[in-house]
């Protein structure tokens, strides 16, 4: 009999136990949203070493908490710490293979600029999956959940994306996005455009695309993310987005987001940079 009740007591414990390594990897998602959405890049440093210092991690959450904090350093322009904390990920964690492999394409083209945006058509990627070359601020066994590419329901007939919000999100704001150097885009005006339909579940759902230069120091650059227009119609709808890129400009992001419980579409995406300086500006500079 006390055998019985010593199990019955330990119960609690182990459940308690069990649900910890989720409740790390929420910490993470809402880490890694913190810095690329909110664009907040020391205080998502800050929690990832929280996440770091904790002993229910798992190896992947720590392998990514790393690869991140390497991101955020990059982007402040410190960048003899972040080569360092990226080979901290290669030395500590390499049987992470996804991880691993993220950061060995970052050093390889770690003194050349990165070429700009890729797979804007959507086209390279298995549907039901993530588009190549994009990502999305989640794990990498939880990407496919939030964005996924489709070869049905486009507007060309041909391939689109899809960004979704799983029910058990720890936020409601799905992200599929791209990130590069901005170095050979200095000075320049850009133009961004892309086709959005939203199927919304709720009147509050919305559809967004957003665009953002990273400046050193964590200074802030040139932001837009379409919070005054956001898109909410089932029909297809092209949106623009033009920006004047800071000649300290360290990094380029832009996006689509899904807001709420619904699901955006997004098709024919075009990035350039313009000829002519002049700029219509339908975005703010904080």
């Amino acid at each position: 009999m006390p055998l019985i009740a010593t199990a019955v007591s330990m119960m609690p414990v182990l459940a308690a136990a069990s649900e910890a390594p989720a409740r790390v990897e929420m910490q993470l998602e809402a880490a890694i949203h913190r810095e690329i959405v909110l664009g907040d890049l020391k205080g998502a440093m800050e929690q990832y070493k929280l996440i770091l210092g904790q002993p229910q991690k798992s190896r992947a959450v720590a392998a990514r908490a790393i690869f991140q904090t390497a991101q955020c350093l990059e982007k402040l322009g410190r960048r003899a710490e972040a080569r360092d904390t990226y080979a901290r990920v290669l030395k500590q964690y390499a049987d992470e293979s996804e991880i691993a492999a993220q950061v060995r394409a970052r050093l390889s083209e770690w003194d050349n600029s990165i070429p700009g945006p890729l797979n804007l058509k959507f086209d390279d990627g298995i549907p039901g999956k993530l588009p190549a070359a994009w990502f999305v601020p989640a794990l990498p066994k939880d990407a496919d959940h939030w964005a996924q590419v489709r070869r049905s329901g486009c507007m060309n007939n041909g391939s689109c994306a899809v960004v979704l919000v799983p029910d058990n999100a720890p936020v409601r704001v799905g992200n599929l996005m791209q990130s590069f150097n901005a170095t050979a885009y200095r000075g320049k005006t850009l133009r961004l455009t892309a086709w959005l339909r939203l199927e919304a579940s709720d009147p509050d759902d919305r559809a967004q695309m957003w665009l953002s230069v990273d400046r050193p120091d964590d200074r802030k650059g040139f932001f837009d993310n379409m919070n005054d227009r956001p898109i909410r119609s089932a029909e297809w709808t092209k949106c623009e987005i033009r920006a004047k890129v800071d000649d300290d400009a360290t990094f380029i992001k832009f996006g689509v987001m899904s807001i709420g419980r619904g699901r955006v579409w997004v098709d024919d995406v075009s990035f350039e940079a313009l000829s002519k300086p002049g700029l219509k500006n339908n975005g703010s500079r904080p």
